[in-house]
């Protein structure tokens, strides 16, 4: 069915890429998402349509945005929505279509029967590097509800990639890529966590079958959305492949009164023709751009901070944390963060959540002389809270046990000895935004860690109703309104580890705490993953102690050191019984950290191909004139020799003076390697086509490079 009234395509298009919008149906549908098309006529892709679909429809129904159940769509909905029994029978045509600016396209469609209008918004950046998808359903009736059931953003899957990539883990290992073929099945995620989880980010890369860190096109996709959501990729029996993502709703989650309208999760997208190093370049350019709370970012160095979590757990008092605050200082760090334990009887995990006071056994002055000491050192002062929670032992339960998400019909279930307050709740958000508006009005708090240490498993609110919508949307909400009272304080987004990592939280967080893990070997995995979406400013990345509490696994100093100087940089245990050796290790450390931390947060990543024993990675400035480099041991290898180190991102013209930056001088093998490359300047072609002879290094060990131009 031709659709006249509009263009037949409409073209989004910047610097690296084209998007085509096909407006020739009753609903758009991407056309193209790729390489930008420096000559295009629509009847290029009209030679592109397959017209006969054998034993089926004449016409194949498009991958439209939404695909509806009246479009003969055998696939996925994309859109389902329910007015009764009868007023599901969604059939919405393209009404409208404006590009009130080049970087912008408005597409409205709407359904006469249903009474249902859909309002899509394709935004690309002429400076950015992502596009930008936002749906928003209105309900038309003037007197009835609407059910929105599912709204799930579809896009087609070039014909010529054969793979995804989407992202796996569990606590403690998070954001573990996994790679599989694209066949004639339906592989499906659905996240009912309540928050992003730890299992599965709503990312996802479709790519060709060769994709390198170098070479390959891809195509990643994002939800920003902080709840449960679903990440659906199939191939259909007539050989299109489509991929989708939105918001995992149950039913009548999503009820629209007459008039009122409903935006979806934004989903972002971006495509790359230069491999895994392409596609991390362009997420991390969109993120810098695109964020307010990351371009703040730029505007100071990140500070080096200490968290006492790990080196003192629930033990801590003034006396205590007054000598700690004079021992950080001491060693450079820049800023002190109290984790749990502070407040009010909070001895353990299973009292004292939602009572937002200082303990006054533990620190019978408060807050104040802590911040003081801080103040005095030169260190800004940060807290750990966890504002969304509450225990059954706690005044605030005593006194409001009704404001929870409960299922009526079962008993309450406790996960950490905790229960979820219903912050959709106007009495909830007011009591937590007072508590938290206290402690910072009347605190020099610079940083809040904002932890959420349990999924929701009982998603109802007070009247019975499914709430895990409404309690994502209503954390932005309080979020935001911390962030406009007290702008100067930033906030780390943490869910017992990386359990809450989206651009739907980044809107409001300036910091991620990617996992609960500081073993340094499993960290290199999970900052891998988390990398290639996100820059390293956001990454916390802490050094914890010689013997993680997680893994119980044993690590050198200068392991653990060098794994963590690659985000923004924290130490966290007791720094309190570290020998002279190491005290100088860990000062050296953090002094390199900030001598190339401006480097480190700006430049553009670049990801290596090395052996399965092996891992390598660097950052490059963007006139490349500067970069820093790591070559990471996993393990034992069966050959005997290292495979060549080759840098990437380089100006191929210019020279370049290498230097192993880290670990200090160990060993006769290192003291070589150092001096060998002390002797001339080399050229980048040299550095990325030959590279350099690695020496032979122990397991769980890093070199980390530094080049700059000669």
């Amino acid at each position: 069915m031709e659709n006249s009234k509009f263009q037949p395509f409409y073209q989004l298009i910047n610097a690296d890429i084209s998007v085509l919008i096909d407006c020739r149906q009753r609903l758009p549908a991407i056309a193209y998402i790729g390489p930008r098309l420096e000559r295009f006529d629509a009847a290029d892709l009209a030679l592109l349509d397959r017209h006969e679909a054998p034993a089926s429809l004449p016409e194949e129904p498009p991958i439209a945005l939404l695909p509806d159940i009246t479009s003969g769509w055998l696939g996925h909905p994309g859109i389902a929505v329910r007015r009764g029994r009868q007023g599901w029978q969604l059939h919405s045509v393209l009404q409208q279509v404006s590009q009130p600016q080049s970087d912008r396209l408005v597409l409205i469609a709407t359904c006469a029967m249903t009474q249902v209008s859909v309002r899509y918004e394709l935004t690309l950046p002429t400076a950015g590097a992502a596009l930008s998808i936002a749906v928003t359903v209105v309900n038309d009736s003037s007197s009835e509800m609407l059910s929105l059931d599912q709204c799930n953003l579809t896009l087609p899957i070039p014909d010529h990639f054969s793979d995804f990539t989407d992202f796996c883990g569990r606590w403690g290992l998070e954001f573990q890529s996994q790679t599989q073929s694209l066949r004639q099945v339906a592989y499906s995620r659905e996240n009912r966590t309540g928050r992003t989880s730890h299992r599965g980010s709503a990312s996802v890369v479709v790519h060709e079958k060769e994709l390198s860190a170098a070479y390959g096109q891809a195509l990643s996709c994002h939800l920003a959305w902080s709840g449960n959501h679903r990440l659906r990729v199939e191939q259909l029996v007539d050989g299109r492949r489509y991929l989708q993502l939105g918001e995992l709703l149950v039913p009548e989650e999503i009820l629209l009164s007459p008039g009122a309208a409903h935006s979806a999760p934004v989903v972002w997208c971006s495509f790359s023709n230069g491999g895994l190093t392409g596609l991390s370049s362009q997420w991390h350019r969109f993120i810098r751009e695109q964020f307010p709370t990351v371009g703040e970012l730029q505007k100071k160095p990140r500070p080096v901070q200490i968290n006492t979590w790990e080196g003192h757990y629930f033990d801590v008092n003034e006396s205590k944390l007054l000598g700690l605050i004079e021992q950080a200082a001491n060693l450079g760090i820049e800023r002190f963060v109290l984790d749990d334990g502070w407040f009010c009887g909070r001895n353990d995990d299973q009292s004292s959540l939602g009572d937002w006071w200082a303990d006054t056994q533990k620190l019978p002055r408060g807050l104040t002389p802590l911040i003081e000491a801080c103040s005095r050192n030169e260190m800004e002062f940060g807290l750990w809270v966890e504002p969304e929670m509450v225990s059954p032992d706690s005044d605030l339960y005593r006194s409001h046990p009704d404001w929870v998400l409960s299922h009526d019909s079962s008993p309450k279930l406790l996960a950490r000895h905790q229960l979820v307050l219903d912050l959709a709740r106007p009495e909830v958000e007011a009591y937590i935004f007072e508590a938290l508006s206290t402690l910072l009005g009347q605190h020099a708090i610079t940083y809040l860690k904002w932890d959420m240490n349990r999924d929701i498993h009982q998603a109802g609110n007070a009247l019975g109703y499914p709430a895990v919508s409404d309690q994502t949307q209503a954390l932005y909400r309080l979020l935001n309104r911390v962030k406009t009272d007290f702008p100067e304080v930033e906030i780390e987004s943490c869910a017992s580890g990386g359990g809450r990592v989206d651009c739907g939280i980044l809107n409001y967080a300036s910091r991620f705490w990617p996992s609960d893990t500081n073993d340094a070997l499993d960290r290199l995995s999970v900052q891998s993953g988390f990398s290639l979406f996100y820059p390293p400013e956001l990454m916390g990345s802490h050094i914890g102690p010689e013997t993680c509490h997680l893994t119980g696994r044993q690590h050198a100093l200068t392991f653990r050191a060098g794994v963590a100087f690659w985000g923004h940089l924290g130490v966290e245990m007791d720094i309190t019984t570290l020998g002279n050796h190491d005290r100088e290790t860990l000062m050296s450390l953090i002094q390199l950290h900030k001598d190339h931390r401006q480097l480190l947060h700006s430049g553009q990543p670049q990801r290596l191909d090395r052996p399965k024993e092996e891992l390598g990675w660097g950052v490059v400035s963007m006139a490349q004139e500067e970069a820093l480099f790591c070559h990471a041991q996993l393990m034992s290898a069966l050959r005997p020799f290292p495979v060549r180190y080759r840098f990437q991102g380089l100006d191929s013209s210019a020279d370049y003076r290498v230097q192993c930056i880290w670990p200090p001088i160990d060993s006769e093998f290192l003291n070589d390697h150092v001096a060998s490359l002390q002797e001339r300047p080399l050229s980048g072609t040299v550095l990325m086509q030959l590279g350099i002879a690695l020496p032979i290094r122990k397991p769980e060990s890093v070199l980390i490079y530094h080049l700059s131009q000669a």
